[in-house]
C-alpha cells in the first residue's frame, strides 16, 4: 500500500520474489559458498574494513522529458526527510486541425447542461493516467487545476524544451482556477472503472479526474470554435489554440502524504469534453478529448515539474550520530572512504562486498509508508579529474561483467558506460529485506567490488572513494544514462561505518594472500 504500480502488483512481487531468491548467493553471510573458497584463516581469510561516510546534498540538475512518470503530489508528514511539493505545467491540445467536436453528420448545440434529449455540452474534465504512488495510500490529496496565464512567451514554455525540477513558467498576470476535486490514493479506489454511460466507449482505471468549471467549458465551445465561420477561431490550429489555451498548472495543495506518478503520454491522461449529440435523429452521449501530442500529428506539447524539497525542521539536518540519509532525485548522497583498502598486500580477491544497512525509525504513521529506494547506486569520486563534469565515474570492472566499458574513456559515450545498462544480480544495489518477521526488521543493501579491489591491491589503481546515491538518471562527462527509479520515489536513513547501534556500514573481503 506505499509503493504501487497498478495493474502488475502481483506480477511485480512475483519478480521479486524470484529474483530476490535467485541473487541470494551474493548474501553477506554466504558470499557466494558454491563459488568462493571457505574461510580457514590460513590460505583463505576474511576481514571487516571501516567505511567512514560523509553526507553531501545536490545541487539538483535533473531534466524530466515528456516519456518519464511525473510526480504529482505533497508529502507533508515526514520527521526524517522533511516536505515535498511537487505540481505539473502540461499542454494539453487537439490531435488534428482544424479541430471539431463529434463526428461529421453530428448535431451538438453551443448550450451548456441541456435537456435529457437534447443535444449540448455537458462538462470538462480534466483526466490524470496513474503508473505508480509512493507514500501513504490512506491519505486523500487535494488537486487544483489552473489555467496557464497566456501571456507566457512560447520561450518560457515550448514542447522542444526539457526543464529543470526548480522550473516554473513565468505567469505575470497569473492564473486562472479551473477546479479541484480530492482524490484518494489508495489502489482500490484508482482502479475502479469510470464508465461513460451511453458513450459506447472503453471504461478506463488508474486515473485522477477533475472536473472543470462550466466557464472554461463555455471557452471552449464559444463562437470562436466553428472553424468553419471563424477564421481566427482557435481550433484552426496549432498555434490559434495556444495562443487562448496555453496550458494547465496541476497544483498539489499541500494534503496527504505522498506522490502520484503521472504518464503525459498515456491516452487514460487527456481533457474530456463530454456533450450529447444528435446522429440520425438519436441522442446519443459522447466525449471528444484534448491530449498530450508527441509531435506525431502535431507540435509536441509542452511540459514541466516543478519539486521542492524542504528539510529545514528534518532529522536529516541535523542528525549526524552515525547516520547518514539518501534521498531519491533530486535528494542527496553520502561520500565514503576505505582506507585500509590502501594498506592492504597484492591478494587473490575471491569476494569484496560493501554492506548498507538501514537504521529502523519507529514512527507507525510514516515509516511503513515512505519506503527506501527500489535501488542505490554506486560510484567513485575522481579526485584527480579535470575535464569538466568529470567529478565521478562508474566503477571499475564490477558493473557488468558481461559488459566491456572504460570509465576513463570520456570521448566515446558507447565506451564509457554499458549500452545494456547495470547488471544489479552480480553488481547489487537492489532493496533487500533483513531478518523478516523479527523485531528487527530492517532494509538493505549490498554492492558487489570485487574486481574494482582487485586492480586496487594488484595493479596499484587508486584507492577512489565511492558516492552512494539513488539516481533518475546519471551523468558522466555530460552524457546522461537512465536509472530504475523514479524521481522523488524512496528515501532511507543507513547506518555511517561509526554507528554504535549494530547497524555500520562496512567492506567485507574474502581473499588468499599471495
Amino acid at each position: 500500500m506505499q509503493r504501487f504500480f497498478p495493474g502488475s502488483a502481483l506480477l511485480a512481487a512475483f519478480f521479486m520474489l524470484l529474483f530476490s531468491w535467485g541473487c541470494t548467493k551474493i548474501d553477506t553471510t554466504t558470499l557466494g559458498s558454491g563459488l568462493i573458497p571457505p574461510v580457514d584463516s590460513v590460505g583463505t581469510k576474511a576481514d571487516t574494513f571501516a567505511i567512514s561516510g560523509k553526507q553531501g546534498l545536490f545541487i539538483d540538475s535533473t531534466r524530466m522529458i515528456y516519456s518519464d512518470y511525473h510526480p504529482l503530489g505533497s508529502i507533508t508528514n515526514d520527521p526524517q526527510f522533511g516536505t515535498t511539493t511537487s505540481d505539473l505545467y502540461v499542454q494539453l491540445k487537439p490531435s488534428f486541425y482544424p479541430f471539431y467536436f463529434g463526428n461529421a453528420g453530428d448535431t451538438i448545440a453551443d448550450v451548456i447542461n441541456p435537456g435529457v434529449n437534447a443535444p449540448g455540452f455537458d462538462s470538462v474534465v480534466l483526466c490524470l493516467s496513474v503508473k505508480s504512488f509512493f507514500g501513504d495510500t490512506n491519505l486523500a490529496q487535494r488537486l487544483s487545476v489552473y489555467q496557464m496565464d497566456n501571456n507566457v512567451s512560447t520561450s518560457d514554455f515550448k514542447g522542444d524544451s526539457a526543464y529543470h525540477l526548480d522550473y516554473r513558467p513565468n505567469q505575470t498576470a497569473g492564473e486562472t482556477l479551473l477546479g479541484s476535486a480530492t482524490v484518494d490514493a489508495h489502489p482500490s479506489v484508482l482502479a475502479n472503472y469510470t464508465v461513460f454511460k451511453g458513450s459506447r466507449r472503453d471504461s478506463v482505471n488508474n486515473q485522477v479526474r477533475i472536473k472543470l468549471d462550466n466557464s472554461f467549458l463555455q471557452t471552449l465551445i464559444g463562437a470562436n470554435r466553428d472553424t468553419s465561420l471563424a477564421a481566427n477561431g482557435m481550433f484552426r490550429s496549432d498555434s490559434l489554440f495556444k495562443a487562448r489555451i496555453k496550458g494547465f498548472h496541476i497544483k498539489a495543495e499541500g494534503s496527504g502524504n505522498g506522490l502520484y506518478y503521472v504518464s503525459l503520454t498515456d491516452a487514460a491522461t487527456r481533457l474530456e469534453v463530454h456533450y450529447k449529440r444528435t446522429r440520425n435523429a438519436v441522442i446519443d452521449t459522447a466525449y471528444s478529448s484534448l491530449s498530450f501530442s508527441t509531435g506525431i500529428t502535431s507540435l509536441v506539447s509542452a511540459q514541466a515539474t516543478h519539486l521542492e524539497r524542504d528539510r529545514s525542521s528534518a532529522a536529516m539536518s541535523s542528525d549526524t550520530t552515525g547516520v547518514l540519509y539518501i534521498q531519491s532525485t533530486p535528494g542527496s548522497y553520502a561520500i565514503l572512504t576505505v582506507p585500509q583498502l590502501a594498506t592492504l598486500q597484492n591478494s587473490i580477491i575471491h569476494r569484496a562486498e560493501i554492506v548498507v544497512e538501514q537504521v529502523p525509525t519507529i514512527n507507525p504513521t510514516v515509516e511503513p509508508f515512505m519506503l527506501p529506494p527500489a535501488y542505490l547506486y554506486l560510484d567513485v569520486k575522481n579526485d584527480t579529474g579535470t575535464i569538466p563534469g568529470s567529478d565521478f565515474k562508474p566503477v571499475y570492472y564490477d558493473l557488468n561483467p558481461g559488459a566491456g566499458y572504460s570509465p576513463d574513456n570520456y570521448a566515446s559515450v558507447y565506451s564509457l558506460f554499458m549500452s545494456t545498462g547495470v547488471d544489479y544480480a552480480s553488481f547489487g544495489g537492489f532493496l533487500r529485506l533483513k531478518n523478516a518477521g523479527t523485531a528487527n526488521q530492517h532494509y538493505y543493501y549490498t554492492f558487489n567490488v570485487s574486481r574494482h579491489v582487485q586492480h586496487i591491491v594488484t595493479n596499484g589503481m587508486t584507492n577512489y572513494k565511492f558516492r552512494l546515491y539513488a539516481p533518475f538518471t546519471i551523468n558522466y562527462y555530460g552524457y546522461l544514462f537512465p536509472f530504475k527509479n523514479l524521481v522523488a520515489d524512496g528515501r532511507i536513513k543507513i547506518g555511517n561505518g561509526n554507528n554504535t547501534a549494530g547497524y555500520k556500514m562496512y567492506m567485507r573481503i574474502v581473499y588468499s594472500k599471495i
